[in-house]
C-alpha cells in the first residue's frame, strides 16, 4: 500500500489509520501508566487486573479528547508530531477532570500525563510516520 493510499483527499490519514492509531495510543498511554505505578508507586499486586481496568477507562474517557485533536488536526491540517503529543499530553488529565475528579492528585496526574504523551506520539507513529508527515 502506497502513501497516497493511505491519505484522504487533505493529506490526513483514512478512518482505519485513526483507529488504529487510537486503539495503540490508548495500549501505550496505559501501559506508561501501569509502568508507572509499578516502579514509581511500589504497586504491585493485581497488575494485570488494574492494567484492564486502566484499559478500560482510558479507551472511554480519552476519546471525546482524541475526536477533538482529530477535528482540529484536519481542519488546522497539522500533521506534525508534537501536535499530537501535546494533544495527548492535554487529553489525560483532562479528562480525568470531567470524567472522575477523584483521580486528581499530585502522582497520578504526573503518571497520566506521562500516559498521554506516549499515547500522543503512538498515534503519530501510527496514523502519520508513513504518510510524508514532518518529522
Amino acid at each position: 500500500m502506497t502513501a497516497d493510499n493511505r491519505l484522504a483527499a487533505s493529506g490526513q490519514p483514512s478512518f482505519l489509520l485513526v483507529a488504529l492509531g487510537y486503539i495503540a495510543a490508548v495500549l501505550t498511554a496505559t501501559t506508561v501508566v501501569i509502568f508507572l505505578l509499578y516502579f514509581w508507586a511500589g504497586a504491585s499486586d493485581g497488575l494485570f487486573q488494574i492494567f484492564l481496568v486502566g484499559l478500560a477507562y482510558t479507551l472511554g474517557c480519552a476519546l471525546p479528547g482524541f475526536i477533538v485533536t482529530v477535528v482540529l488536526a484536519r481542519v488546522l491540517q497539522m500533521r506534525a508530531w508534537l501536535f499530537f503529543v501535546i494533544a495527548g499530553g492535554i487529553d489525560g488529565p483532562l479528562s480525568l477532570v470531567f470524567f472522575d475528579r477523584s483521580l486528581l492528585y499530585d502522582t497520578f496526574v504526573f503518571m497520566i500525563l506521562a500516559g498521554g504523551l506516549a499515547g500522543g506520539l503512538a498515534y503519530w507513529l501510527i496514523a502519520y510516520r508513513r504518510t510524508g508527515a514532518s518529522a
